[in-house]
């Protein structure tokens, strides 16, 4: 069987093999290069809620679990602080509740798991264990045969030596502008 011949078998089959875990390497990619604009692995809820300032002291445990036992959420207290400016701040999971005992005001932000995407963007940073830091590197060498393999498929006019080499060469430009002016 000859090497090209060869080369399209592999490049092909392996081409598919690759295709649904580089749709969610796209997409998880996607979600963190934008990570200053928005939190790609949690959705941020903050919610005002007014509770009476008369009834108990505001700043002792036991008051401030029954106001949280009040609020729409299974929300569970962990600790409590007072600020400087007599806020209280109480940590809940996932999140935090600010209290203004005076004003008898607060408002609660919790964080919460995007549903696929914080799943998608783990396997994106390989945070999930061993296993999974070889399956992203036998993906990558996947990638990486699958882009050299492509360079030979093509004879002729759109092939790699009168066509595709000065495309590879523009690929290797663009992130080298970027390095030479950014980095």
């Amino acid at each position: 069987m000859k090497i090209r011949k060869l080369l399209r078998i592999f490049h092909r089959d392996l081409g598919y093999f690759i295709v649904g875990m580089t749709i969610v390497y796209v997409v998880s990619g996607i979600f963190l290069n934008h990570r200053h604009d928005f939190n790609p692995d949690y959705s941020i809820y903050s919610e005002e809620f007014s509770f009476d300032p008369n009834a108990k002291d505001a700043t002792n445990k036991a008051t401030l679990i029954a106001i949280i036992n009040d609020l729409p959420h299974d929300l569970k207290y962990k600790k409590h602080y007072i600020d400087s400016e007599g806020m209280v701040k109480v940590f809940i999971e996932s999140g935090e509740v600010v209290i203004n005992p005076d004003s008898g005001k607060g408002v609660f932000r919790y964080l919460e798991r995007r549903p696929v995407i914080f799943g998608m963007n783990k396997l994106h940073r390989a945070a999930i264990g061993t296993v999974w830091k070889w399956v992203s590197d036998i993906m990558a060498f996947i990638l990486l045969f699958v882009a050299v393999t492509g360079l030979f498929l093509l004879k002729g006019k759109r092939g790699f030596i009168r066509w595709g080499l000065w495309w590879m060469i523009a690929g290797f430009v663009v992130p080298l502008v970027f390095i030479l002016i950014f980095v």
